[in-house]
């Protein structure tokens, strides 16, 4: 994924010479927020614990309709906040931090009951923490290490497991793995399940099949960029090729019930960048569309399947597509969504509430807030414009989860 990040740090500090970067360097080495929250310390002593150790904690749902935390990471300082989310959809600032590894560009994800929050840090580690009820933090693992070298997670539909994508090479230890956690939030089992040359997107249909977007998974070989994947097996069911050239990096992705929705950001491709749009058939997969995007960092599919947001990071942008399953072009652009009062800056992570009256409603990170966008069914989709965080380094918003 490009460095947009580089970017929202000239954005912040203005432009400068050398020196400049020295002192940026310094900042960024040194600054930390005051910590609001207890820690273990949880880092590389954080050992794995093998088979046979304590049991993997079972968690049920939350409640659908109830008040949530956003959490969001300031990758600069490095710190991470909580911001309060009502009922209505309302967002504040209660003034909690916590410590951890820088977080900028992977979604946080929570289990199933909103309780432990899981992100990729950017050295390939993984912060893990735990919140409840009043927003209060315990970090359980401030820079877990393990096999792998973490750049996104993605829950298991089973609330509790958990699935990290290692982007390397497989012969560096690319590939899928599964992570388990103990009632504390304890990463107590981890198995590599499936070697992979460059994974890079993830997400789960209904019947429990897992469609990767990687160059390449278990035994296939270079040519298919997308795959649906049995985890029981684990066994490659069917693949597709998506992307002309083969140098495509994928930032964005999402699924629905019928459809992949892949977003090409390689900045040295000799094709534009572009989302495609793979059709999930019972039985193959298949490309059906390929519509141009700059940076396509996030992809956000209505819950509603009518709408698909695309957040364009170099861009300063977020388009609007309608989205009609089924057509055998499914998306049409609408151009850029209509902002509330000023448009984005430097759009990178985005995430949304797939469950209650909140549902469809959106957060997406920008360099120094978080913008609210709620899919309201109907192909309609409202900004509600960005919640702002300050200025300067320590409000630039990076890695960003909201509870289920």
């Amino acid at each position: 994924m490009r460095a947009s990040f580089t970017l929202a740090l000239v954005l912040a500090l203005g432009c400068g010479d050398d020196d400049d970067r020295a002192d940026v360097d310094a900042f960024v080495a040194d600054s930390a927020m005051p910590m609001d929250a207890s820690s273990d310390g949880g880092s590389d002593d954080d050992a794995f614990i093998p088979d046979g150790g304590p049991e993997v904690c079972v968690r049920e749902a939350a409640p659908a309709d109830r008040a949530r935390f956003v959490v969001v990471a300031h990758p600069f300082v490095p710190n991470y906040e909580v911001l309060a989310l009502d009922t209505d959809g309302a967002l504040t600032r209660p003034g909690t931090t916590f410590l951890m590894g820088k977080a900028a560009e992977a979604p946080i994800v929570f289990t199933a009951d909103g309780e432990i929050g899981i992100v990729p840090q950017d050295d390939g580690s993984l912060g893990v923490f735990r919140i409840d009820a009043s927003g209060d933090v315990d970090v359980v693992h401030a820079s877990y290490e393990g096999e792998f070298y973490a750049s996104r997670v993605v829950m298991d539909p089973d609330g509790n497991t958990a699935w990290v994508l290692d982007s390397q090479w497989r012969e560096s230890g690319g590939g899928l793995y599964r992570i388990e956690f103990d009632c504390d939030g304890r990463i107590v089992n981890e198995t590599m399940v499936a070697p992979s040359r460059l994974a890079y997107g993830m997400g789960f249909e209904a019947d429990g099949s897992a469609i990767i977007a990687a160059k390449d998974i278990l035994s296939t070989t270079l040519g298919p960029d997308v795959h649906r994947v049995d985890l029981t097996g684990p066994t490659v069911d069917a693949s597709a090729e998506v992307f002309a050239d083969d140098d495509w990096i994928v930032a964005g992705f999402d699924l629905t019930a019928s459809h992949a929705f892949l977003g090409d950001n390689a900045g040295f491709s000799a094709t534009p960048n572009s989302v495609a749009v793979v059709g999930l058939g019972e039985t193959a997969l298949q490309e059906l569309q390929t519509v141009p995007v700059e940076d396509p960092a996030s992809i956000l599919a209505s819950p509603f399947d009518d709408v698909v947001l695309v957040v364009s990071a170099f861009g300063d942008a977020i388009f609007e597509f309608g989205y009609d399953p089924g057509e055998p072009e499914p998306l049409t652009a609408r151009g850029e969504l209509s902002y509330t009062t000023r448009g984005p800056a430097l759009p990178t992570v985005g995430t949304m509430l797939r469950r209650g009256s909140l549902e469809g409603l959106a957060f997406v990170a920008e360099n120094v807030a978080v913008r609210r966008i709620q899919f309201e069914g109907g192909g309609v989709v409202t900004d509600l414009g960005p919640f702002e965080l300050g200025e300067g380094l320590e409000s630039i918003a990076g890695a960003i989860g909201v509870q289920p």
